[in-house]
């Protein structure tokens, strides 16, 4: 039993006739029988009598309408309520940092976010429905299609508040999985002066209090760091949907 039987039933129920019910729905008048047979078998109970002039519904036939009358109207009641819930966004870290609250593409007021970790995305998109998701690691997943590569411009930034600066430690953070930790290693292979923090919270408060520089978005300079030196890269990042969508 489904909803589309329930449909079928309803209409038959109500025009009182199998042919007629046929082409409301657009269904050959086999394939409703065939429905109200599966109905009739799961409910152990005939549901309608079937006459010269059309059908003509039974004691029982009369209770499971009102039942599929008030399961179709509480099915249809839900789907208008999602289609009025608030959208869903899994997003990276920095990633959140740099679409939502520096370029403002979603609404914090009418979009639920939540926020993760790079290296935690794979595992949050088997266990909950988002509808888009913004992270910097390609992912395969049958429910979501990716819609954009775009691009984050970083480059290494350091506290307004120091002078000299040749002997900063590098910094990185250590989440596994982010392409800006895996860039400042590859860049710096030979360098023993790196030090790894448990946060990217973490990170801009040791660089904002010159005890380091890091591998930053470049849109963070405008706040208490400024650029370390004129080298600027880009992070590939990637943009999927619910297929639902």
């Amino acid at each position: 039993m489904n909803f589309k039987g329930l449909l079928i039933f309803k209409t038959v129920y109500e025009v009182n006739s199998l042919n007629k019910a046929a082409k409301i729905l657009g269904y050959t008048q086999s394939n409703l029988t065939a429905h109200l047979k599966k109905i009739e078998h799961e409910l152990g109970a005939s549901l309608f009598i079937r006459r010269f002039d059309g059908v003509i519904p039974t004691e029982e036939g009369q209770q499971f309408y009102h039942f599929a009358i008030q399961t179709l109207d509480r099915f249809a009641q839900l789907k208008t309520s999602f289609k009025f819930r608030h959208p869903t966004l899994l997003i990276s870290e920095l990633l959140f940092q740099f679409i939502v609250i520096e370029q403002q593409k979603y609404a914090i007021g009418s979009t639920e976010i939540v926020i993760k970790r790079t290296s935690e995305m794979n595992h949050v998109i088997n266990e909950q429905f988002f509808d888009n998701v913004i992270t910097f690691k390609k992912f395969n997943h049958a429910d979501y299609c990716l819609v954009a590569t775009k691009y984050l411009p970083v480059t290494f930034l350091k506290s307004h508040s120091n002078i000299t600066h040749q002997q900063l430690p590098i910094l990185i953070n250590n989440d596994v999985d982010c392409p800006l930790r895996a860039k400042t290693l590859a860049l710096y292979q030979q360098t023993s002066n790196i030090i790894t923090v448990d946060s990217l919270s973490q990170l801009l408060n040791l660089v904002e209090k010159g005890q380091g520089i890091a591998l930053l978005p470049l849109f963070l300079q405008k706040d208490n760091f400024e650029k370390f030196n004129d080298e600027q890269y880009l992070i590939a990042f990637y943009c999927y949907q619910h297929q639902s969508i």
